[in-house]
């Protein structure tokens, strides 16, 4: 080939190229004419990578992902230290990750190449939204039972919000909030949320606001009632109505004075909630009455109102198990239990209440016996 067909083939490249970049500009928007001149100007020049790579971008939009990921895959082995090229490699693992038969392999491939994206470059805020989300996907495809890929999101997340100019846009601000919100960081959450319905009013930020509070505020009240029905307790014995199941004062009251009756493994130090520190309490196992489920609107985590042998309320909030396994009367022991407080004000009303995570089935015996593994969630628990 002659100087002058190579010069004449290398604008055109260039020439198609661009035209194609210019018909791939709008996100989330495939466009056949951008995958006609782009596979023009590869054609034309096979070396021209950022062609290669806008192709990449540009059939993921129509949901091909094998060939998006051979073509980001070509341009990574051209340039294995590009930076931005890992990143993208990344955001198409994430992307597909929610249809794939395997997400969990696919998961993993998005937090290897969002990984190495960083170890060549430590402030690319894009890269730790990507890994954050990955680690939030994974948490909620898998059931909830990983609490570890919490921390990683949140912690990915923060990241962004301090290096990067993202840190005020709304579907980061989103999604830190719904990982706030699974670690019951309930006040932080509702700031987050609060921010973004503000920005974007067409998404469903103001919903979740609505939907965290009608949960506060049911907690809030159980809890307080547990208290009032003590105190009217003596006054109306046995006239009260009975409801389904053991819910009657007198049943739950029958309840709590058998938990002393529950045998404990003695490597465990018997305790009630009044005695937890917040966080993991190695050694100690508490044993508790269950007063009710909570109802709400997700169907994970669980919520159950629980009340230990001194008549301490609290809640139990339980992932990666069927709500079946637990029901209103049984009696649960709950072993090296995760305990957190919450305490904080919000439009004029105190949240303050102590709760027990549960993740996983190794975690709980109910009514002294370990919980099957029939009764495991391995399934999404995704809230769309």
């Amino acid at each position: 080939m002659d100087a002058e067909k190579r010069q004449s083939d290398y604008e055109r490249s260039i020439f198609e190229y661009l035209k194609g970049r210019l018909y791939n500009a709008v996100p989330d928007v495939y466009k056949e004419e951008a995958e006609h001149h782009l596979e023009k100007a590869t054609d034309l020049n096979p070396r021209l990578l950022d062609a290669w790579n806008c192709l990449g971008m540009c059939v993921s939009k129509k949901g091909d992902y094998h060939r998006a990921k051979n073509y980001f895959q070509f341009v990574h082995r051209m340039v294995p230290n590009n930076s931005i090229i890992s990143r993208q490699l990344a955001q198409l693992e994430l992307q597909f990750a929610t249809v794939a038969a395997d997400p969990a392999q696919q998961l993993d491939e998005c937090i290897k190449y969002a990984q190495r994206t960083l170890a060549l470059d430590d402030m690319d805020g894009p890269c730790f939204h990507v890994l954050g989300s990955a680690y939030l996907t994974s948490f909620l495809l898998t059931g909830g039972w990983n609490h570890d890929n919490l921390l990683l999101s949140l912690e990915a997340y923060e990241k962004v919000e301090k290096i990067s100019a993202m840190n005020s846009h709304p579907n980061l601000q989103y999604d830190c909030a719904m990982v706030n919100r699974f670690l019951e960081n309930y006040k932080r959450s509702l700031i987050g949320l609060s921010e973004v319905a503000l920005k974007n009013p067409a998404c469903d930020a103001l919903h979740q606001v609505k939907v965290t509070l009608q949960l506060l505020d049911k907690l809030k009240g159980l809890l307080q009632g547990k208290t009032n029905d003590k105190s009217n307790n003596k006054s109306k014995g046995k006239s009260k109505g009975k409801s389904k199941g053991k819910s009657t004062e007198t049943s739950v009251s029958s309840l709590i004075q058998s938990l002393a009756t529950i045998d404990l493994n003695s490597s465990y130090n018997r305790a009630t909630m009044d005695l937890l520190t917040e966080g993991l309490n190695k050694g100690i196992a508490v044993i508790a009455a269950v007063r009710c489920l909570v109802k709400y609107e997700y169907i994970s985590p669980v919520y159950y109102l629980l009340c230990d042998s001194d008549e301490n309320s609290f809640v139990l909030r339980v992932f990666g198990i069927q709500k079946e396994a637990i029901k209103q009367g049984d009696q649960v022991t709950l072993l090296e239990p995760f305990c957190k407080f919450v305490d904080f004000e919000w439009q004029g009303k105190h949240y303050q209440f102590k709760s027990v995570r549960v993740n996983l089935l190794e975690q709980i015996l109910v009514n002294g016996n370990v919980v099957s593994p029939n009764f495991a969630i391995r399934e999404s628990i995704l809230l769309a």
